[in-house]
């Protein structure tokens, strides 16, 4: 396909993935048979992009823009009543519908790179939600706070799934094993993750998978402190641990002569694949790599990739692509908006969370295959703006490209910046902005 053709097939993807859902009512709409069943200025097909292509301005104010200034706009309150007809799960089926039909199954070193990893959203106040509502000590006042699990692939910056979690009782772990166990990608896949994912369980659904992964380790604590580690600078380490749950004497007796292979588990961790009525054991096999990242600084990896083909360079080189995924967060809390989530209600907060990620993909794509010169990147916030005005048809795709070419930024390698931590207010509704 030519590059100049390739925005208007992302398009015609996404509204083609819009169609297909707003074609079944019935599945989208809280009550069958009563929802959306009459003719109105805001059917289910243009609510839906709407919910995807609308502007974090004052609602009254995106609306006049979406009709053109008409005197027959529909009212803020027509908006949100008919808003409130429209399950989640709606949105859902399109992100996964545009990810399975538009993302590229580009691979680098013959994987599908992807990276997991979570972020917080800050919701406005509601004391009511059970499923956010937060408070640190009983005479605080409330907040509500959920995070968000991603899956991102790496190679053509879209997000390929996620799970959503109460941040009171959020569990990253539970969260990778039912993204890692319900994909449905084939082929040869590598996914890289930070310290918060080191765990036995974790590295089994993937040896299970067939995938391969990258973990970065706790250096201190953790797995790490009970391995055989030499006292070297750089090394890299071929294990096998097995692990089990009996307590029989035969058990005791190979824990206590080879304590450095053998490991019994506790009854409260959690392992899949061990039968807790059953004497079963389980060999799980891997690497564990230490290499530099700079002067006096080094970090220590989990990985089960082949030590022949992918040696402690190209590990190190794979694992610096994870940072992908923590620019990706940025664009999405800030320039497409996320950041700013104005619902209290936890399924038209759904629907905001996915309607941004399907903004983000699209926002990716069209931007994906534009040619720019040698360290240069499409400046993403001013490609959100102009990809609205292309997904409403207020611009043609000759002009799309060349204001995206137009907008461009230097790529920096190897920048660094000391993490600052600021407190976080909620947005009102009635203050809207991305």
């Amino acid at each position: 396909m030519k590059r100049e053709l390739y925005p208007a097939s992302i398009k015609a993807a996404l509204m083609h993935s819009i169609d297909k859902v707003s074609s079944d009512v019935e599945r989208c709409v809280r009550i069958p048979g009563k929802d959306f069943t009459r003719s109105r200025k805001l059917p289910l097909k243009t609510m839906l992009l709407m919910l995807i292509g609308i502007g974090g301005g004052n609602l009254a104010k995106e609306l006049y823009d979406w009709f053109g200034y008409k005197t027959d706009t529909p009212t803020v309150s027509a908006f949100v009543q008919q808003r409130d007809k429209i399950k989640p799960e709606a949105l859902e089926t399109i992100f996964k519908e545009f990810v399975s039909t538009t993302v590229p199954q580009k691979r680098t070193y013959g994987f599908r790179l992807l990276a997991v990893d979570g972020s917080d959203l800050r919701l406005p106040a509601n004391p009511t939600d059970e499923f956010s509502s937060i408070a640190n000590h009983q005479d605080q006042k409330r907040y509500n706070l959920v995070h968000l699990n991603a899956m991102y692939d790496l190679t053509s910056n879209t997000y390929v799934d996620i799970a959503m979690q109460g941040k009171k009782g959020m569990n990253e772990h539970k969260a990778l094993v039912s993204m890692v166990d319900r994909s449905n990608i084939t082929g040869k896949v590598l996914v890289l993750m930070d310290r918060g994912y080191e765990s036995f369980n974790n590295m089994a659904h993937f040896q299970e998978k067939q995938w391969n992964y990258i973990i970065r380790a706790k250096e201190s604590y953790g797995i790490i402190s009970r391995l055989p580690i030499p006292d070297e600078a750089e090394y890299d380490l071929d294990l096998t641990i097995t692990l089990t749950r009996r307590q029989t004497k035969e058990t005791l007796a190979l824990i206590k002569a080879n304590p450095e292979r053998y490991r019994w588990l506790q009854p409260h961790t959690t392992f899949d694949y061990i039968d807790r009525k059953q004497d079963n054991m389980y060999d799980l096999h891997f690497r564990v790599v230490r290499f530099p990242v700079s002067d006096g600084n080094y970090e220590i990896v989990y990985t089960n990739l082949d030590r022949d083909m992918f040696p402690k360079e190209k590990i190190k080189e794979l694992y610096n692509l994870r940072w992908g995924i923590e620019t990706s967060f940025r664009n999405l809390k800030y320039s497409i908006g996320l950041a700013s989530i104005h619902s209290k209600k936890t399924d038209s907060m759904l629907q905001e969370v996915y309607s941004r990620l399907i903004l983000y993909n699209y926002t990716s794509l069209i931007t994906l295959k534009v040619e720019v010169p040698p360290n240069k990147q499409i400046c993403f916030s001013v490609a959100v703006l102009v990809g609205k005005q292309y997904l409403k048809g207020n611009i043609t795709t000759a002009r799309l490209l060349e204001i995206l070419t137009k907008h461009l930024s230097p790529v920096r390698l190897g920048r660094k910046y000391k993490r600052y931590l600021n407190m976080i207010s909620a947005v009102s509704f009635q203050y809207r902005f991305a």
